[in-house]
């Protein structure tokens, strides 16, 4: 005898079923049954038609009512063993419905097991989010709170209850920004400022996103604020600090400004007398004093220069001229200005010029002899033995739009075979007073501002500059600067006159590293 409840009711069904077909069919096959029962004979038959075919349909719907059962509880056991997943119990374990067990009182306990879990998950998030330091809640579209915690309730110093139902606090501030149809946007940040129940202004980022189901539809929206007031205050502390720098930094400017034009003028005295007393008789001893306060003096102004010049550059007063001069004739000029201080040192001097640089260019060759100057005079200055040579070459770019100008790139080296610099000393350079020889007995002078004045004035001409050196072999300073040209004066020869042709005054004081 089967023991499965779902075989013997099968059994039972289809053994009435069978039952009633067989008396149906002892009925229709006996005449005498037929002539005894008369009209009712009828109504017999297909009362007993009826039933058999109501067992079967019963029959039928019962098994497709456990079959959907099944089915639901196959899906209630995957969604409690999602949710023990994400829950930190142990997962609950739901044994599929087979056929030793009533279908309906299965899926009954399945589903009270799976409300448990879904309960402890719950609450599981809900400590989560009751724990954290932001302040979260959930609004319809119209700003009604749906949920807020913990963090929320103690900022505004208010109950949950009292809270939920009305609306957000920055949803009446018109935060987040709707667009232009007045609909919140699905996902967006923003800061804001808040007043607590502790009276003090605290700032906040908001991070606000849609909230939808699973056909995509919003049903609400989330607001997580994080407290920024401390990072806030601090980049204020920052700016402050900054701008007080910057101050500090332009009074500093102004005052080197004021003073150097203040001890220019005396020194110009000093200068102008010592050499109108070369002029009246002197004995030796006497001419080589007034020598010595005359260099003396030059060594002072080229000082004050430079100081000068390094203020400007870090006010940002300085200009940049951009004017036609003789490029080739002003390189030139500088070489031959040093060539007499390079001989006296046992050194060869010379300036390679290649055949494609222009003439004629525009820029300001006053800014350009600086640049030359200063490497020239740190490369003899650091040369004992050996030459000095100075390079340059171009490169040509594009039409200077609506006007008939091309646009030149000049690249100028100045190699020496001196005493190198070594590889520690190399971050030192192109920085304000800043010597490679820092010793007490150096014997090379300068102030440390030559190279970074000159970095300075070729990054304000588009250019830059850098350096290459071997302590066995020499330096090489190169440096580019971005000028222009007339298309006219590709094919002229070099100009014998120019503005620019004339020696500025800054040949006549020495240059420093």
């Amino acid at each position: 005898m089967p023991t499965n409840p779902l075989r013997r009711k099968t059994v039972l069904i289809f053994s009435l079923a069978i039952a009633l077909a067989m008396a149906l069919g002892v009925i229709i096959t006996q005449e005498s049954i037929q002539e005894k029962l008369g009209q009712s004979y009828y109504v017999l038959c297909l009362s007993l038609i009826g039933c058999i075919l109501l067992i079967l349909a019963g029959y039928v719907w019962d098994r497709k009512l456990v079959q959907q059962l099944r089915e639901l509880g196959t899906t209630a056991r995957s969604k409690t063993a999602v949710a023990s997943d994400v829950d930190t119990a142990p997962p609950i374990d739901l044994p599929l419905l087979d056929d030793s067990h009533d279908e309906v009182i299965g899926l009954a306990r399945q589903i009270e097991r799976m409300a448990q879990s879904l309960q402890r998950v719950e609450a599981s998030y809900r400590a989560i989010v009751e724990d954290q330091m932001d302040l979260i809640c959930r609004y319809r579209a119209d700003g009604k709170l749906t949920f807020v915690n913990g963090a929320y309730t103690r900022f505004f110093g208010r109950k949950r209850q009292e809270l939920l139902g009305q609306r957000f606090a920055l949803h009446e501030l018109g935060f987040p920004a709707r667009d232009f149809q007045g609909k919140l946007p699905e996902s967006t940040t923003f800061e804001h400022d808040l007043l607590s129940a502790a009276g003090q202004s605290v700032t906040h980022n908001w991070t606000h996103r849609a909230i939808k189901d699973t056909e995509g539809n919003i049903m609400e929206y989330q607001a997580v604020g994080h407290d920024i007031t401390l990072r806030k205050e601090a980049e204020a502390a920052l700016t402050k600090a900054k701008e007080t720098a910057e101050t500090a930094d332009k009074a500093k400017s102004e005052f080197l400004a004021v003073v150097s034009h203040e001890i220019r003028t005396p020194i110009n005295g000093v200068i102008g007398f010592t050499k109108l007393l070369r002029e009246t008789p002197l004995s030796a001893e006497q001419r080589g004093f007034v020598d010595m306060i005359g260099s003396s003096g030059l060594t002072l102004e080229a000082l004050i220069s430079d100081i000068l010049d390094m203020s400007k550059i870090e006010a940002g007063k300085i200009d940049i001229d951009h004017a036609p001069f003789a490029l080739r004739r002003s390189v030139e000029e500088v070489v031959t200005f040093f060539t007499p201080k390079a001989r006296a040192a046992g050194l060869t001097l010379e300036a390679k010029i290649d055949d494609e640089v222009p003439p004629l260019v525009n820029g300001d060759v006053n800014r350009l002899r600086q640049i030359l100057v200063n490497l020239i005079g740190n490369a003899i200055k650091f040369t004992e033995r050996g030459s000095v040579v100075v390079t340059l070459s171009c490169g040509r770019g594009d039409m200077v739009e609506g006007k008939n100008r091309r646009e030149l790139r000049l690249f100028f080296a100045v190699s020496d075979t001196g005493i190198g610099i070594p590889p520690e000393k190399m971050s030192q350079l192109f920085r304000p007073f800043s010597q490679v020889d820092t010793s007490a007995t150096r014997r090379r002078g300068g102030t440390g501002l030559g190279l970074i004045i000159s970095k300075r004035l070729c990054e304000l001409m588009g250019g830059a500059i850098s350096v290459e050196s071997d302590p066995t072999k020499g330096s090489t300073f190169r440096f580019t600067i971005r000028t222009d040209y007339e298309r006219t004066g590709e094919t002229n020869a070099a100009l014998t006159a120019s503005p620019g042709n004339t020696l500025p005054a800054i040949f006549q004081k020495p240059a420093t590293a």
